[in-house]
Order: structure tokens, then sequence, then C-alpha cells
């Protein structure tokens, strides 16, 4: 009897988002900030130390991440399939003091959010900006499905420095 393939994670995001399959090396990133986005990319005198950046990468051979990184280098989280939690820090406070959240699916991603506002005591801006490799980032900001989902989290979308309001 052949062995049922069963999609992977990476693959039921793709299709709940509506995006069916993805060509092969393709990958959608997702950033959030508690500073104005193009400050990481062209005004990064702008930043300021605590400034964070967080990041959901999924790319579509599989093996998603987020990432959250603090300007200032302090630290940097790093959340994986399967509950598998990072966290990089010179300083006790963030590898054992602090409640990181834990994220067990990439379905959870927006949830994510609220939760690390509450355990950093910071306030990350409504917006998302999205990136894409081998994918029309545009194309992506206007799909409905990846608006409803990421509505949680973020009330704008943009890609390139450019925003849809939601």
């Amino acid at each position: 009897m052949p062995a049922t393939l069963i999609p992977s994670e990476n693959a039921q995001w793709f299709a709940m988002l509506g995006l069916g399959d993805m060509p092969d090396y393709s990958a959608i990133s997702i950033t959030l900030s508690n500073e104005p986005i193009e400050h990481w990319f062209y005004k990064r005198n702008k930043l300021r130390p605590e400034s964070l950046k967080l990041r959901l990468l999924v790319p579509s051979l599989g093996g998603w991440r987020v990432e959250l990184e603090r300007h200032d280098e302090l630290f940097l989280a790093q959340w994986r399939p399967k509950d598998d939690l990072r966290i990089e820090s010179q300083q006790l406070r963030y590898r054992k003091l602090v409640a990181w959240p834990r994220l067990s699916s990439i379905i959870d991603f927006p949830q994510l959010i609220g939760s690390l506002e509450r355990s950093l005591e910071v306030s990350v801006l409504p917006h998302a900006d999205i990136g894409a490799r081998l994918i029309d980032p545009e194309t992506l900001a206007a799909n409905l499905q990846l608006r409803q989902w990421l509505a949680p989290c973020a009330s704008s979308l943009g890609w390139s420095l450019k925003v849809q309001p939601m």
C-alpha cells in the first residue's frame, strides 16, 4: 500500500490563504515592527536601541521560522516548527526570565504579536510588510485571505514601502 503524503505545514498555510501550489524555491516574508517599517530599510539612524523587528519567513519547500530581533542586538528570538523556541542573548533576563510566548504552528502567528507585546511590554505597529521571492508581493498584499488572517495584528499591508489599508 503506498504511503499517504501528508502536506507540509507550509503547504497547508499556502492553501489556507488560497495560494495553492507555490513555485519551488519561492518564499513569503511578513515583517512587523514597533517602528515604521521604512526605518529598517533606509532610515536606520531613526531606530532606537529597543526597536524591534519581527519577521515570519515561509519558504515553499518547508521549514518556516519567525525571528524577533532587537536593533541593539540585546537578543534574538526564533520560533520554528514543532514548538522549537530559541533565545540568544548575553543577558540572563532574556534567556531565562522573560515569559516568551510559544508558537507551535504558523497558523497562530497573528496571535503571537499580542503575546509578545504583553511579555516584552512593547507596542507593535499595526502594519505588516510583505516580501516575496518568485511571487508578486503586490498580489499577496491584495489577497483577501492573507489580509483576514493578519487582521488581528495589522490594519494595513505594504510591500516595498507601498501601503494598502485593510
